[in-house]
């Protein structure tokens, strides 16, 4: 009698007595009144550390590979090349792989982390937990754990759908993933919300577009699975193995061991897309920015950009962002000519942009296509080019139907 007491409190009643501390431990995290706290601290613990960790770690990046631009400039080998040479490997190479990788860090934390719950055993906790609700929506328990670890960056996001059993499964949530914004797509939305709106107006617009982004992934995964019904399998019970402590050593060398292996089969797309970038930027030679292919780009596409508000250099920032989100910042500010750093950058877009026009920009950056390196994962991890290139498709697409939607109708408004 004592036995199934205790086991009835792990469905949610308070147990009379604990075998061990364990299943003390286990009781809080399979109710539904501590378990969803417990999950929820424990993600934003991840948030924390790719924001407050990964942010030195990427400057450190940066900085390190800038500098190593900066003395191959002054070398006696630049010296001896030509300019274009030594304009291609210090901009393009140096620098622009220094931008590529600033999502180095998020990947070393997400693996640790992973690795981490995955050696206790808290992910199968996580996925007991959400069974019901996601059982609901006609989707694996683990779902959750995929969209919500996107906050951090897209790129695990999508790395993480390898633990979902189905294959339309994993492909929407590979999917859904990109239009959940990550660390450094986060920032620039967050910095553009602060440039034109006050902190209670700019909360409730960041609020706004976070739930914009849910509705929209909810509408496109009950679109799907009413197209596409789940196979009838019953419902499935899962097996919780036991709580354990895990080994520091063996998280630290999976964690790592992950990172480069998942950075050597993607370093080829981050030399590929920096060169890309460079050459855009720069030719014709001696014609500067303005007058670059990338702006010569913007402006072609500039009367489409006109229904969703945009200008021709909104136009070339998203462009070039597909490469790395990061670059969308220093990309406005070469267009706009805002000085040295991004101090009065804020001044220059409110001058420049109206206050729909950059809400119209944040509503399309929140939902365009996800830079190169997640679009890669999502190639490598399908296994389906064709599905790669549907994922940038229809991301464009959703992205400019919303941007011209919410244009249009603000200005009947307004």
């Amino acid at each position: 009698m004592r036995k199934n007491r205790m086991n009835d409190g792990l469905a949610g009643e308070r147990p009379i007595l604990f075998a061990n501390p364990l299943q003390r431990i286990d009781y809080y995290l399979l109710n539904p009144y501590t378990g969803y706290p417990i999950m929820l601290l424990s993600f934003t613990a991840l948030f924390a550390a790719s924001f407050i960790l990964g942010k030195p770690v990427s400057n450190w990046l940066g900085l390190g590979l800038d500098n190593l631009a900066l003395f191959f400039e002054s070398s006696r080998l630049a010296a001896s090349l030509p300019e274009i040479v030594t304009s291609l490997v210090s901009d393009g190479l140096f620098r622009g792989i220094g931008s590529a990788l600033a999502f180095f860090p998020q990947m070393l934390i997400f693996f640790t982390f992973y690795t981490l719950i995955n050696e206790t055993g808290y992910t199968a906790r996580i996925a007991r937990l959400m069974q019901t609700p996601m059982n609901r929506l006609h989707m694996d328990a683990n779902s959750f754990s995929c969209l919500l670890i996107g906050y951090s960056c897209n790129v695990p996001s999508i790395v993480s759908t390898r633990d979902i059993p189905r294959r339309l499964d994993r492909l929407l949530l590979m999917l859904l993933s990109t239009f959940t914004p990550c660390s450094a797509r986060f920032g620039v939305i967050l910095y553009i919300t602060a440039a034109f709106f006050s902190p209670l107006p700019a909360t409730l617009v960041m609020s706004g577009l976070i739930v914009l982004s849910l509705l929209v992934k909810g509408l496109i995964a009950v679109l799907v699975k009413s197209r596409y019904p789940r196979e009838e399998n019953g419902e499935i019970k899962l097996t919780l193995p036991p709580l354990h402590k895990p080994s520091l050593k063996v998280v630290a060398r999976s964690a790592l061991q992950r990172t480069l292996d998942f950075l050597n089969k993607i370093k080829n797309v981050i030399i590929i897309s920096s060169v890309v970038v460079w050459f855009l930027s720069s030719f014709p030679q001696g014609a500067g920015f303005e007058q670059s292919y990338a702006a010569m780009l913007g402006r072609v596409l500039e009367p489409l950009g006109t229904l969703a508000g945009l200008n021709w250099q909104l136009i070339v920032a998203l462009f070039l962002g597909f490469f790395a989100k990061e670059t969308t910042l220093s990309t406005l500010g070469i267009l706009f000519h805002a000085s040295e750093g991004l101090g009065n950058l804020t001044s220059i877009l409110v001058s420049n942009i109206s206050p729909l026009a950059g809400l119209s920009f944040l509503i399309m950056y929140m939902f365009y296509t996800p830079c190169l390196a997640t679009v890669s994962t999502i190639r490598r991890e399908s296994q389906s080019l064709p599905f790669a290139a549907f994922s940038v498709v229809f991301s464009l697409a959703l992205a400019y139907f919303l941007g011209v939607i919410f244009y249009q109708l603000g200005r009947l408004l307004i």
